[in-house]
């Protein structure tokens, strides 16, 4: 067990938040666990397949067998996740690597308990016909984001080069995460580049308009949308049920991508306009971002915690190493593994008995 850092700071109110409110039934035979538990969380993309647990949780039953239906918050709020886990507004946000170190550095009470993607899906792109190769080549030029939280990415991706967004004279804006939005931006020249994550990547492909990643792979090895709760709320008994869901809502998707795929496209669609964009989207999650580099899912890696806090310490976004005993805690881990194979493959096959037409595409 770990230490942890006292003494909250609130960085802004969450009340009055929006819940998407993803509801979730119990399926036949499921097992008794008496009154449901209803819990919020927030991830990194609350419409998005990127995040294809959030939306496999609830379709398969999994999270309701575990008593617990949880409720997707509505990712595009200009509040600060952890602010939500200050106010118990939601019970786990994911948190991106910059966000955690951020929190524990203002030592606000709360803890990483589970990493979900193990490679960061953040980077800096340009239009595939682009005359940009690499980094060195971004002088002069106007990098679009997804949000505030990807000004962090470009800045540390420019420090892997040795610059800084003043150094070489870029400006970065703000455009949002609309597909639509975000591809004509870059294809009339609004933008030259844009930082934001796979799922802003295939949103701008799937309008039309074909990029090309310039972010060097050593930016993306660190962990990234980590889910993080509130230490005093450790307690409570809904960690170790909603974890275990979310690790299972995970192995179905090297279990079975194509029926994970085919959840995903019916309850996000606008995602599978282009069917290739929507299922590489999840593709790329399930063997790339969020496979599992551990014995465990979900498995802290304080040694790569530590090593990436040197550019974050340099641009001034913390003050100071962090020890990571400070931020992480595993003890949810070994439950939230205690599962067999066989039992996700259960789920699946009743899913994909009860939903033939939605296997074929």
């Amino acid at each position: 067990m770990v230490s942890k850092a006292l003494g909250p700071v609130v960085l802004g109110a969450a009340v009055g938040a929006m819940a998407l409110g993803v509801a979730t039934a119990t399926p036949a035979g499921a097992m008794s666990h008496g009154e449901m538990k209803e819990i919020n969380i927030i991830t990194s993309n609350s419409a998005s397949c990127g995040n294809y647990p959030q939306f496999i949780g609830t379709e398969l039953g999994i999270a309701a067998d575990r008593g617990l239906t949880w409720n997707l918050m509505n990712s595009e709020t200009t509040i600060p996740f952890v602010a939500f886990l200050d106010t118990k507004d939601a019970e786990f946000v994911m948190l991106d690597s910059a966000q955690v170190l951020q929190m524990a550095n203002a030592k606000q009470p709360h803890s990483v308990v589970y990493e979900v993607y193990t490679f960061a899906t953040e980077g800096v792109v340009v239009p595939a016909d682009s005359p940009i190769k690499g980094l060195s080549q971004l002088r002069d030029v106007t990098i679009g984001l997804a949000s505030d939280r990807d000004q962090i990415t470009t800045i540390i991706t420019m420090d892997s080069i040795g610059e800084t967004l003043e150094s070489m004279n870029i400006k970065t804006v703000v455009v949002g995460d609309s597909g639509p939005v975000m591809a004509n931006a870059l294809s009339s020249g609004q933008i030259d580049a844009f930082a934001g994550g796979s799922s802003d990547r295939g949103n701008i492909i799937a309008a039309g308009v074909p990029i090309r990643n310039i972010t060097p792979p050593e930016v993306s090895a660190n962990p990234a949308n980590n889910w993080a709760m509130a230490n005093a709320r450790m307690e409570e008994g809904f960690a170790e049920p909603f974890l275990q869901s979310w690790a299972m809502s995970q192995h179905a998707g090297q279990i079975d991508t194509q029926a994970v795929q085919s959840i995903c496209r019916k309850v996000v669609p606008e995602q599978w306009e282009v069917t290739e964009v929507g299922a590489k989207i999840v593709y790329d999650q399930v063997y790339t971002y969020q496979v599992p580099r551990g014995r465990l899912r979900g498995e802290l890696r304080p040694w790569v915690w530590e090593g990436i806090q040197g550019p974050y310490i340099k641009t001034g976004e913390i003050s100071e190493f962090i020890p990571a005993d400070v931020f992480l805690d595993d003890r949810f881990l070994e439950e939230a593994n205690n599962y067999e194979t066989y039992d996700v493959v259960k789920y699946i096959n009743a899913w994909k008995e009860a939903n033939p037409d939605a296997l074929n595409w």
